[in-house]
């Protein structure tokens, strides 16, 4: 990658919405240039896709929380053998107010991030969570100051 590069993923993280051809007259490049260099960092697998940010406030969630989980090395349900924590993350995922959600290395084996509309909502978050089978704990902190989310700061 080069500055050309940088510079094309720059803009597209500041606005993805941004015509290949503002971003050559801005680069001093041609759009075929610009449509090259994106269709390759698409192919290495550099740009992954674009997204539209929504405002979780506006569409009633008021709130955000982790959710710290370990799971339970030796959870074993009947016929269906060892559950481990990749079981528990693809659960997690499929969660409709989890909005990423990762293993982790340290004190937990699990990390969650969710939106609520409430505390009730976020309790009833937090028992879902509770119930996936081989989920051993579970620790929350409820974020109650102001709570931006940036996808460009979000390099996953």
């Amino acid at each position: 990658m080069d500055e050309i590069d940088l510079s094309i993923i720059k803009k597209l993280t500041e606005d993805a919405r941004m015509s290949f051809r503002k971003i050559a007259k801005e680069l001093g490049t041609s759009p075929e240039t610009v449509i090259n260099r994106y269709k390759t960092l698409k192919e290495k697998g550099v740009i992954r896709g674009s997204t539209v940010v929504i405002n979780p406030k506006k569409i009633g969630y008021h709130s955000m929380a982790v959710f710290m989980i370990d799971a339970s090395p030796s959870h074993i349900l009947a016929n269906e053998g060892t559950i481990d924590s990749s079981l528990i993350l693809n659960k997690l995922i499929q969660m409709r107010n989890i909005i990423l959600a990762t293993k982790t290395v340290g004190d937990h084996d699990l990390l969650a991030i969710g939106v609520a509309r409430d505390f009730e909502h976020l309790i009833n978050i937090g028992a879902e969570i509770a119930k996936i089978p081989g989920v051993k704990d579970l620790q929350v902190s409820f974020w109650v100051e102001k709570t931006e989310l940036c996808p460009k700061y979000f390099i996953i």
